[in-house]
């Protein structure tokens, strides 16, 4: 074979590589099951909350940082500091999830499933935090507590932002799986984190009705 020849059938072969390989990139691209449109509507909620929390806080004097409705009933001190542990909390278990193997059996429960978590929004329910999530009076200003929260809301944001992680392909469960068939697992004990940053936010959006209810309180101070 003349050397014409040789460099004509080497750059064949290396067109062909070329072809294959972006064919599998775009495959792989397709097949991602976390959208752009995803990613941009948990940016867009995580700034919305954030911006809401912020205003509903900015300026509150102590009387009113600390006020309660009842002796049982939180204050918005404690209940920021509670969305202040969350935010690192959920950061971590997605985080480290992301980094888990991928389950992608469990798709069959958690795929069309986004309104079991964002209907939390409005769930008259009354919640009851777990021991690590309770508050326990760190911050004594307002400011104090909106820069822990936006300390650990930015890091959410960061993360939700530059992961290249499908965060629809990785899971995190609330119940003991192994063992059982999918038959046997519901949705909320098994999400995407997806899911997981939903839940976080339609949280924080509880919360913030919460914030409101005190401040419309007929004893609120003014």
């Amino acid at each position: 074979m003349n050397q014409g020849n040789m460099r004509t059938t080497l750059f064949s072969c290396l067109c062909a590589l070329w072809l294959t390989s972006s064919c599998q990139y775009k495959s792989a691209d397709e097949a991602k099951w976390w959208t752009a449109e995803d990613r941009e509507l948990i940016l867009a909620e995580l700034n919305r909350t954030t911006d809401e929390i912020k205003a509903e806080i900015s300026g509150l004097t102590q009387e009113q940082w600390n006020f309660r409705e009842a002796p049982d009933r939180w204050n918005i001190g404690e209940i920021i500091e509670h969305l202040e542990m969350q935010n690192q909390l959920h950061f971590r278990e997605i985080s480290v999830t992301s980094k888990a193997p991928q389950y992608i059996q469990y798709q069959q429960i958690t795929e069309g499933q986004d309104s079991y978590f964002t209907k939390y929004t409005t769930d008259a329910t009354p919640g009851q935090a777990q021991w690590f999530l309770e508050p326990l009076g760190q911050f004594s200003t307002w400011e104090e507590g909106e820069n822990a929260f936006l300390r650990a809301r930015d890091h959410l944001y960061d993360f939700v932002e530059t992961t290249e992680v499908d965060l629809r392909r990785q899971f995190t469960f609330r119940t003991e799986v192994e063992g059982k068939s999918i038959d046997e697992i519901s949705i909320g004990q098994v999400r995407d984190l997806h899911q997981l940053l939903l839940t976080g936010i339609a949280h924080t959006d509880r919360h913030l009705r919460q914030i409101r209810n005190i401040k419309s309180h007929p004893d609120y101070p003014r």
